[in-house]
């Protein structure tokens, strides 16, 4: 592919504590074989080598800029690349991932030939000794969304494109002076559909080409900050909720489901698994308030008639939810060591 008739991306990397994954990134980076590329890592103020790292990685390649600032979280690492990314097209990649080699040669020649504002590509998650995890079949396959629908399938979780930025190629102009929420995780549960609906055309791409490490030790399976996790989940939900009502109203009742089915799954997991963070049961009563705002949605439309009576069924007593879900995991359990032996 001849390059430079095409238009300049800027790929956005924050970058904390990821010296054992970081040379591995950028290499599958700077080797990709769409070349027009400005590469923007930013150092999130890690304690490690990183910045050093990066530094020499900057010193081998010219398109590589370096942002070193004190540490301040993921997203504003992401809204520090952001500032300064002078490309038409915006793309993210996370440090303790891996990418294909022609992933933006096929995100960015998916956007030309269709006109789309955002191009999006299958991942392929994987263990840090890098197994495979459910193996992503690939296809050639594309398929084109008009904003809403894609706005939709995000919000029912019910495709690929997910609320994920590092999937995704953006046209830049569409991103307009939207940020990433800061201090707050799950950030990309808001930024993302408002960025979607910012969009006219989502171009979708079978093909798997991300690679995401899953990582014992990343800030999503941190025990420690759970009841966070759930609290910011909780208000991106919410102020999700609130621009649908303003731009995409027919769209409500599906973030309605989503805010029930995330206060049922976290009043289980709580119950279930980490009860010891709340002994109290402030939480798991905040979850039900939560919940209890609305009724409780009832929706097909490949939602699951088991997690439409598990929803009925929460509204009038969690406990017996909870007791359902520890009898059938016992069960699962039980089963499974009948296999085994």
């Amino acid at each position: 592919m001849h390059c430079n008739q095409y238009p300049l991306i800027s790929i956005i990397i924050p970058v904390y504590q990821v010296e054992k994954y970081l040379d591995k990134c950028l290499d599958s980076v700077v080797n990709q074989t769409y070349t027009n590329l400005e590469i923007i890592l930013v150092d999130d103020g890690s304690p490690d080598n990183c910045p050093d790292m990066c530094d020499a990685w900057m010193s081998r390649d010219p398109r590589i800029n370096v942002i070193h600032q004190p540490n301040g979280g993921l997203s504003r690492a992401r809204n520090a690349g952001l500032k300064i990314a002078i490309g038409e097209f915006i793309g993210f990649v996370d440090s303790d991932d891996w990418i294909e080699a022609d992933m933006f040669e096929l995100l960015i020649s998916a956007i030309m030939e269709t006109d789309a504002d955002i191009a999006v590509c299958r991942y392929q998650p994987e263990s840090e000794d890098s197994k495979v995890i459910n193996k992503v079949a690939i296809s050639s396959e594309k398929k084109l969304y008009l904003n809403e629908e894609a706005l939709r399938l995000i919000i029912m979780e019910g495709s690929f494109i997910g609320t994920v930025v590092w999937n995704k190629l953006y046209r830049k102009s569409i991103l307009e002076n939207i940020r990433f929420h800061e201090g707050k995780i799950h950030e990309d549960n808001l930024w993302t559909p408002q960025i979607v609906g910012n969009s006219k055309l989502i171009v979708c791409i079978e093909n798997s080409l991300y690679h995401y490490v899953i990582r014992k030790d990343s800030l999503s399976h941190d025990a420690g900050l759970k009841l966070k996790r759930i609290y910011d989940e909780h208000e991106m939900i919410e102020k999700r909720l609130e621009y649908v009502r303003e731009h995409y109203p027919a769209l409500e009742k599906y973030v309605i489901l989503k805010l029930q089915n995330f206060c049922c799954r976290e009043y289980l997991d709580i119950a279930l698994n980490y009860s010891f963070l709340d002994e109290n049961g402030d939480v798991r009563q905040e979850l039900h308030q939560y919940f209890r705002q609305y009724r409780p949605a009832i929706i097909g439309d490949g939602d699951g008639i088991g997690k439409m009576i598990g929803r009925v069924l929460f509204w009038i007593s969690p406990s017996l939810v909870v007791e359902i879900n520890a009898f059938y995991n016992m069960l699962k359990k039980a089963s499974c060591s009948c296999l085994i032996e």
